[in-house]
């Protein structure tokens, strides 16, 4: 019978050992993961051990001709990460020695078991022969390369093709990905609002052009100095693929290095440098944008070419947005000054307008600015922007949401569905289109795009508090509490998921619980009262006490809902009355809301939906 060859030959140094023709490595016994790059610099470095191998040549052999990468970046990854793998140090090397603006050099002691098909015929039997040690004979080097050669140029025992494979990039089906914060580089922490802008401007860019899922920016910024992997934040978020990047803003210019990784093989897709004056910075982020979208295989929508911005403009813009998201009334007052400024230094900067449209339209919904003033002037402002850019999604969105505090459903409808045609990926469009459709009584659909909000802004607190609003309105109430839990996971003591856990409890008649909640949510100086009012009168105590709190301070809506689940009907109809004449925002609400279900069955109350557009 004719003897069987070895299956491979095997690379040893230290407790480790290579096989070339499987692609892995060992740590006495124990599987190694190892991915494409770092393993390949591995064999080339222990082809030549105890030479110097330059950065050039290494990122030849890594990296074939043709291929867009960030060379000194990627290098540098591959060799932190075969590092990590060998438990070695660049400080203490046992393996890898760094030879500072040269290259790297493999310094352990290399064995190796050469395949029986190409060894001299006259070299003793295999038990009398002695094992080479690289680096440690003077033809340690020449036998090493003679025996890659073999291996390579003749596909002995077909190594060659089980390492090419090894190595080469499985096929790409990217269908969702996430573009991480942008590192900043000028060293200067005030530049921070421009590298998360750009990053904002990045992903809204790459949504805009393409076809693929892209997560947002509340949720990506969670990672901003995380040590994390891609691989451990691509499967966090459940996508395919992440973009990782870092930006330098130097006078007026601005220089953005970005580069695809497939999370599920850590490979280096596709990596690109690009630097531009400030004033071309929006043609600088579609064209970033387009060339990831190329790269992903997503379908790549015409868009018209973007116009030149004045970098005082966009800085001012940057920081508006910077300001906008940190979703406090101090910040949407910043944030309209900085659009403000924006405006003054580029009167055709539509972006801008509907920046100022936003900020004015929530801050006025949440008390932070004059209602009726913030209305008026941030439908002059989307008004504007539609003007000097009818394909503008945010503007679309911002004109939306003035039709809904007005009670134009019809006009909300459209202007809401529009702007989801322009920036299908933009959570807060589904979000908001989806509290249009449960406010109209539309609860399987609503939820459905709430869910498809969260799904492209799985950490965001407000959007996951938002669910639990859903859930409510649709009287799902174990459903919005689990929700409410898991948003109060995210962020412990926030606001909005306290606020309608108190709802969901309430409606259960978990008193209790709902009073903790309610405590939970209330400012310290509040605290005393609620527990006061719970010891006097129970859960209607403390329903009657914020009614009248509530209506003190204006909050009119809200009183009219606690004087209804208080039982106190007259109290809870006049202050109705009242909210319409003032044309308050949250009687947008009123056909679905629940604590109103007291008065349902009231004639006023009808004629109260009838007036704001409702029909029961």
């Amino acid at each position: 019978m004719e003897n069987s060859a070895p299956s491979c030959a095997r690379v040893r140094f230290g407790k480790f050992e290579v096989n070339p023709r499987t692609g892995e490595l060992f740590n006495d016994g124990q599987k190694v993961q190892l991915h494409e790059q770092p393993f390949l610099l591995l064999l080339t470095l222990l082809e030549r051990s105890g030479e110097l191998v330059t950065r050039e040549e290494l990122s030849s052999k890594l990296w074939p001709p043709g291929t867009f990468v960030d060379f000194d970046r990627g290098l540098n990854k591959a060799v932190n990460k075969l590092r990590d793998a060998l438990g070695d140090s660049a400080d203490r090397p046992q393996f890898i020695e760094t030879l500072p603006r040269k290259g790297y050099r493999f310094i352990g002691v290399v064995t190796q078991d050469v395949p029986a098909e190409v060894r001299r015929p006259t070299v003793a039997p295999e038990a009398a022969r002695p094992r080479w040690r690289w680096g440690h004979a003077p033809l340690a080097g020449g036998v090493a390369l003679v025996f890659l050669g073999i291996v390579l140029g003749t596909n002995v025992l077909g190594w060659r093709d089980a390492i090419m494979n090894r190595l080469r990039p499985s096929h790409l089906q990217i269908t969702s990905l996430a573009v991480l914060p942008l590192e900043n580089l000028s060293g200067d922490p005030e530049q921070a609002y421009f590298a998360d802008g750009m990053t904002d401007a990045l992903i809204t860019e790459v949504a805009r052009v393409g076809t693929t899922r892209v997560i947002s920016r509340t949720t990506i910024l969670r990672y901003k100095a995380t040590r994390k992997t891609t691989q451990q934040i691509g499967r966090e978020l459940n996508v395919d693929a992440v973009v990782e990047g870092t930006i330098l803003h130097s006078g007026d210019r601005v220089r953005i290095t970005a580069q695809l990784i497939q999370v599920s093989t850590d490979n280096h897709l596709w990596a690109e440098s690009y630097e531009r004056d400030m004033s071309e910075v929006l043609r600088l982020q579609q064209e970033v944008a387009t060339d990831i979208a190329r790269r992903i295989g997503s379908v790549v929508k015409p868009v018209e070419p973007l116009r030149t911005v004045n970098p005082e403009a966009y800085g001012e813009y940057l920081k508006g947005r910077f300001d906008f998201f940190r979703y406090t009334a101090e910040g949407w007052r910043d944030a309209i000054e900085h659009y403000s400024r924006a405006i003054q230094a580029d009167q055709n900067f539509a972006p801008a307008y509907a920046g100022l449209a936003e900020s004015y339209i929530v801050a006025g919904a949440w008390n932070a600015f004059p209602l009726d003033d913030g209305l008026r002037k941030g439908k002059a402002a989307a008004q504007k922007a539609l003007e000097l850019d009818s394909m503008l999604a945010s503007a679309h969105l911002a004109m939306g949401e003035v039709y809904v505090q007005e009670w134009n459903h019809a006009s909300a409808e459209k202007e809401l569905r529009r702007a989801l045609e322009l920036n299908p990926n933009d959570p807060l469009a589904w979000q908001l289109h989806g509290v249009h459709l449960l406010w109209r009584g539309h609860f399987q659909e609503g939820i459905a795009e709430q869910e498809r909000a969260r799904s492209l802004d799985p950490f965001s607190p407000i959007i996951n508090a938002n669910l639990v609003r859903a859930f409510c309105y649709s009287r799902q109430y174990d459903k919005a509490i689990a929700q409410a839990q898991e948003t109060l996971k995210l962020q412990p003591g926030h606001a909005v998921a306290l606020y309608w856990l108190e709802h969901a409890y309430r409606h259960k008649s978990m008193f209790r619980e709902a009073l903790a909640a309610n405590l939970a949510a209330a400012k310290p100086e509040e605290v005393p009262a609620i527990e006061r009012a719970y010891r006097s009168a129970g859960y209607r105590g403390v329903l009657l006490m914020q009614a009248q709190a509530d209506k003190r301070s204006g909050n009119l809506s809200k009183a009219a809902r606690a004087f209804a689940q208080a039982g106190d009907r007259e109290q809870a109809l006049t202050s109705l009355e009242e909210c319409y004449r003032h044309h308050c925002p949250g009687l947008g609400r009123l056909k679905v809301e629940p604590d109103f279900d007291p008065i349902r069955a009231d004639a006023r109350f009808t004629e109260l939906l009838r007036r704001i557009g409702y029909t029961e």
